[in-house]
């Protein structure tokens, strides 16, 4: 009996929510009209009058509301609102209008719940600073407001205006609309309004005739517009001198250490031009991989493995482990081995060597340097320059950056204070800003100064020719290729980052067999794609390691409306 009870209550619960759903979904509204009447003062002002009605279709609605945008006028003030013919007293209660002062100015009518009716809702209020002096005394008003997510049917817009000014032409709407004339007033008619489409009124009254000096808004615009083209040629100007002193600085640098090294371009070859650790190849090319060459390199040996395991809703885990204690290491792999099974752990998940490398990166790549040193190849004094370098241009960077970032906030805020006021900010954004570009350049130029001797420069044309012949392959452009290439190159492969494209191509050319190293779980044992996966993964892991090394007028008015 118990059961059935909270069956049936559990039902009945799922229908109301369903029928809410059906009541919330077919809850909509749309204006039949929205007029509005402006009444132009003899000081310039407006008095506005709004007229909305909305025809609520279910329901139930117990708001609307209306944000007054403070867009190219002065002030707004006066108001006055009402609800079918009423006038309403300020309050957050039913029956009560809601006025919340700010940019914009928010006001939200407050009723009982409504369903399937129609209501008027009305709005009064005063603008001051909206006519603004051009060739005449223009008015450009954005009656129907830019924000609206209902349509209207129609929209009447009525313009009066004193008898002490006269209209140069008359006024027009940013849409199709009909008009009529009365005594000192127009009547502008447009009609289906789709969701945010506005309605912007302009009219030219005789200059001078409602305003003798540009509103407090146009003034500040103008005032900011004539600072503005003062500060720009001087920002500019002291921009190239900023630019120019430290391009010379740099230019001066990069001839007094020039070298004539033209080493010999090889073409690609499919032999390695030497037995040398795939890391230590990767370094001597630049390359960021070069733990993934060590760490195949490693299980070539039998001083790694990787075992497949299965996971959850048919994944894959690959993990990493050492099957017996490694012995005969060079430095560099002693760094990845520690880096790896860092706190005695036996185990690694494949995708998480990268992350872990990125703690000791540093070091690894210490260690390659200084096998590249050792061998010759790597020129000491030129690795101080380059670091003297990088230090000098990160410090010339941050500076020039703080000059420009002060300048141009000076700048922006002098802007409003008229030309006069901008020369000294103008000028020293534009010195920050040239520095800051000539900074960068020097920072490109120390990241790109080879600290490579002569016969290091020999060596590494050779591997680029090999690293060639390894792209071609992974493209497949070599079909004369031996199976036993794969593992035998493997390490070089992804010291190079052509990790998975190596494996694809040899799991197309096919009769390839999986490496010792590596142990699939029972269903993929001849499946070549588990390598494929493994690479993918390696390739994820690198990049994780990677990652730590590197003016037309506008309108008056405006805002939004709706109900809810």
């Amino acid at each position: 009996m118990a059961r059935r009870m909270i069956a049936a209550a559990t039902i009945s619960l799922l229908l109301a929510l369903l029928l809410s759903g059906f009541s919330q979904s077919g809850k909509s509204y749309t204006a039949d009209r929205f007029d509005v009447r402006i009444d132009v003062q003899p000081d310039g002002a407006l008095i506005v009058n709004e007229t909305v009605v909305f025809r609520f279709v279910g329901g139930p609605f117990t708001f609307a509301f209306r944000d007054l945008a403070f867009m190219e006028l002065d002030e707004i003030d006066r108001l006055q609102a009402g609800m079918d013919g009423e006038a309403l007293t300020q309050g957050t209660s039913p029956g009560q209008v809601e006025i919340q002062a700010g940019r914009p100015l928010q006001v939200t009518w407050h009723f009982e719940p409504l369903t399937d009716t129609t209501r008027e809702f009305s709005l009064q209020y005063r603008v001051q600073g909206a006519i603004r002096q051009l060739d005449a005394d223009t008015l450009i008003w954005r009656a129907v407001p830019e924000e609206h997510d209902y349509p209207i049917e129609s929209s009447t817009i009525t313009l009066s205006f004193p008898s002490s000014t006269s209209l140069v032409d008359a006024p027009e709407l940013d849409r199709p609309f009909e008009i009529a004339a009365d005594d000192h007033a127009f009547r502008l008619t447009t009609g289906q309004l789709h969701e945010d489409e506005s309605v912007v009124l302009t009219a030219h009254f005789a200059s001078g005739s409602l305003i003798q000096t540009a509103p407090a808004w146009q003034a500040a615009a103008e005032a900011r517009a004539g600072a503005t083209r003062r500060a720009a040629p001087l920002a500019l100007g002291a921009g190239f001198i900023g630019l120019a002193i430290g391009g010379l600085a740099l230019w001066t640098d990069a001839r007094s250490h020039r070298r004539d090294l033209h080493p010999q371009r090889y073409p690609p070859t499919p032999t390695p031009p030497a037995d040398l650790p795939a890391a230590v190849v990767s370094k001597l090319l630049g390359q960021g991989a070069g733990f993934l060459g060590t760490l195949f390199d490693l299980a070539g040996r039998g001083n790694l493995e990787i075992r497949e395991e299965r996971g959850r809703l048919g994944t894959r885990k690959r993990t990493l482990r050492r099957p017996l204690p490694p012995a005969g290491l060079r430095p560099h792999e002693e760094v990845l081995l520690e880096a790896l099974f860092e706190g005695g752990k036996d185990g690694v998940d494949l995708a998480q060597t990268g992350a872990r490398l990125a703690r000791r990166r540093t070091r690894f790549n210490g260690a390659l340097d200084e096998e590249l040193v050792a061998r010759g190849w790597v020129d000491p004094a030129r690795q101080a320059r380059r670091r003297w370098l990088a230090g000098i241009w990160i410090v010339a960077a941050l500076a020039s950056s703080g000059v420009f970032i002060a300048g141009a906030f000076w700048l922006g805020s002098a802007l409003g204070q008229g030309a006069d006021a901008v020369t000294w900010p103008a000028l020293l954004t534009g010195v920050g800003g040239g520095a800051m570009l000539a900074a960068v350049a020097g920072l490109a130029y120390a990241a790109g100064f080879s600290t490579l001797s002569p016969e290091g420069a020999e060596q590494a044309g050779r591997w680029k020719a090999f690293k060639s012949y390894l792209e071609s392959v992974s493209r497949g452009k070599e079909p004369a290729i031996r199976p036993d290439f794969f593992e035998r190159y493997l390490p070089y492969a992804a010291a190079f980052g052509l990790g998975k494209p190596w494996a694809k191509f040899f799991q197309k050319l096919g009769g390839v067999p999986l490496p010792a190293w590596f142990h699939a779980v029972d269903a993929s044992q001849a499946d070549f794609g588990a390598i494929v996966a493994v690479m993918a993964a390696s390739d994820s892991s690198a990049a994780s390691a990677g990652a730590g090394a590197a003016g037309a007028a506008g309108a008056s008015g405006g805002g939004a409306s709706g109900a809810g």
